[in-house]
């Protein structure tokens, strides 16, 4: 998160804190214990003194024994701020001893020599309080660090700053607690258990226990998922947006709070027992909100439909957005496809999708060999079946899915782009090499995609050629989202898997939002259409989760040397009664 950002979400806290409590708060709990080396100059900025973190932060800094029982003072460019050790050793054993024998070894923690501070965090979710036993054992807890206070004395941890004197300057590194740290890491090896540890064996040996990521970072996220690193790039985006805003305050305030809301860890990442960045509903929400925050940017009466040329996804190629009254489409030419595509009528992106990813809880599940985006080329054989396509077993004969389109032509007064790309497609006779001419128009909520497929060969070509598009909608079954096919006017809701031929359109119809996704042809084609489930992992169990809806056109060409077809297709979305 942005420092500005950190520093507004903080103070926005404190002030909330502060009407209700009539209290200032001087200390911050740091969500999940993520650190980060420039967190104490926001916490600065934000009048924050402490915070805490675990134990091994500090053995991991290079301290021991008494050392663990001090906070200590940690600075980023001469802004302090002091840093508490929660001691889990004692903490782990609240459920498991007497609370005689933990008042022991809070006791035997102290030294003649020095004062000792213990930390104590017990974790609300651990204590069952429908339980007679847990809360007769939390009272008995305090009712003993009353009778003991002689040896034992309870302080708040504002006080101390301000009386403790002289402390240890530590620094810690780029550290997250041990369950993040595994679970960021990529899962390379096939046998992993759920602490990450790799549990492969050579023939005839032992398991071995090793870790599959020893750096405990939690930006590892946005490297393992691009779909983290899409949302998180969006929000940045957002920020620089806001950071530009003049004049009027209220509005730029307004911005700054739907911002706040879309950096809600849990969309970002995937572990423990959350399904995260997994979490459709997750993903709505946060993409909801940035919309909403770009919305008041745009001063009432003063904006005007644009095409934006920018790396904004920060992988070193140029990706080019379309910012218009009612959508937003955001082209990247890795694929030549749209990886965002916002109504902002409804602030929804209908490509808040996410791939089926290969986690360490899988057996033999199915893994997506790409990102779930718009107007993806595909070749496959004339006789390619949907149930391979679904299970990722048919044979991707083009190299158009991953290949980078180059710029042909960018007309930024007619909001068109036009991407080209020449590659190989191969089948089991021959090798051909095949142009894809692919030109992007936008409207006020129309988005059209005119194809040119030209056979640079010296022998005929035949072969299925299809445009996959993915959406994120509703829900996968019941009446809330329905797929109808004209000109048959068959209707299909969206659980259901659809093989059908000679269509020329469709139309999805998301009832909660009230809107309607046309697509049009002006050739027939035969639509494939299911529901893509990820197999997400909790703590507890595994389960299928509805991420969004895949859609494939299909078309059965066939191409004379230097011979092109062409074909006009339209993606409309508009609001319905």
């Amino acid at each position: 998160i942005p420092r500005k950002d950190r520093v507004g979400q903080i103070e926005m806290m404190t002030t909330e804190i502060r009407k209700r409590f009539r209290k200032r708060s001087r200390g911050l709990w740091i969500t999940e214990k993520v650190w980060e080396p420039s967190i104490p100059m926001a916490m600065n900025y934000a009048g924050m003194e402490f915070t805490f973190l675990d134990e091994e932060f500090f053995e991991d800094a290079g301290l021991f024994n008494g050392e663990l029982y001090q906070p200590c003072m940690t600075e980023d460019q001469g802004k302090k701020v002091v840093v508490f050790p929660i001691s889990n050793r004692l903490i782990s054993q609240f459920n498991l001893v007497s609370p005689e024998d933990l008042i022991e070894q809070i006791i035997d923690c102290g030294s003649e020599k020095e004062e000792r501070v213990v930390s104590l965090f017990l974790n609300g979710e651990d204590l069952d309080f429908n339980d007679p036993n847990t809360a007769g054992r939390v009272e008995r807890f305090f009712e003993l660090l009353q009778a003991n206070r002689k040896k034992i004395q309870v302080v708040l941890p504002g006080q101390l700053v301000r009386e403790y004197g002289r402390m240890k300057k530590v620094y810690f590194g780029c550290v997250s607690p041990g369950n993040i740290g595994r679970w960021s890491g990529p899962v390379f090896r096939e046998m992993i258990d759920g602490d990450g540890n790799d549990q492969s064996a050579r023939k005839g040996e032992a398991a071995m226990l090793k870790p599959i990521n020893t750096q405990s970072f939690f930006r590892h996220f946005l490297a393992k998922y691009p779909e983290s690193n899409l949302l998180y790039t969006r929000m940045i985006d957002i920020h620089m947006q806001i950071a530009q805003m003049r004049g009027d305050k209220q509005r730029k305030k307004s911005a700054e709070f739907e911002l706040y809301k879309s950096q809600n860890h849990s969309s970002f990442w995937h572990g423990g027992g959350s399904a995260g960045i997994y979490s459709a509903e997750g993903r709505r929400i946060a993409y909801q909100a940035l919309i909403d925050a770009e919305k008041h940017t745009r001063e009432k009466g003063n904006f005007s439909s644009s095409i934006v040329r920018d790396d904004f996804d920060m992988d070193g190629i140029e990706e080019f957005v379309y910012r218009g009254q009612n959508l937003n489409a955001n082209i990247h030419l890795k694929g030549g496809c749209i990886y965002e595509l916002d109504y902002l009528r409804t602030s929804h992106n209908y490509q808040a999708t996410i791939a089926r990813h290969h986690e360490w809880y899988h057996q033999d599940d199915v893994t997506d060999l790409y990102t779930r985006n718009s107007f993806l080329d595909h070749f496959f054989r004339n006789d390619e079946l949907l149930e391979d396509q679904m299970a990722m077993k048919s044979r991707e004969n083009g190299d158009f899915i991953s290949g980078l389109y180059e710029v042909e032509r960018f007309n930024r007064d007619r909001k068109e782009l036009s991407l080209a790309k020449v590659g190989s497609v191969i089948t089991k006779k021959n090798k051909y090499t095949i142009e894809i001419k692919k030109k992007y128009s936008f409207k006020r909520n129309v988005i059209v995609v005119e194809y040119e497929l030209r056979n640079l060969s010296d022998s005929t070509f035949n072969s299925s050629f299809a445009t996959e598009m993915n959406f994120a909608l509703t829900a996968p079954k019941g009446p809330d989202c329905k797929i109808t096919l004209h000109p048959q006017d068959s209707d299909f809701n969206c659980g259901s898997i659809i093989d059908e031929g000679v269509s020329n359109s469709f139309e999805i119809l998301d009832k909660p939002r009230k809107t309607s996704i046309g697509f049009e042809s002006e050739t027939e084609f035969r639509l494939w259409a299911y529901p893509v489930e990820t197999l997400t992992g909790t703590e507890k169990s595994v389960e299928k989760l509805y991420q969004g809806n895949c859609f494939i056109a299909n078309w059965c060409i066939s191409l004379a040397p230097g011979k092109v077809w062409n074909n006009r297709l339209q993606l409309k979305i508009e609001k319905k009664k």
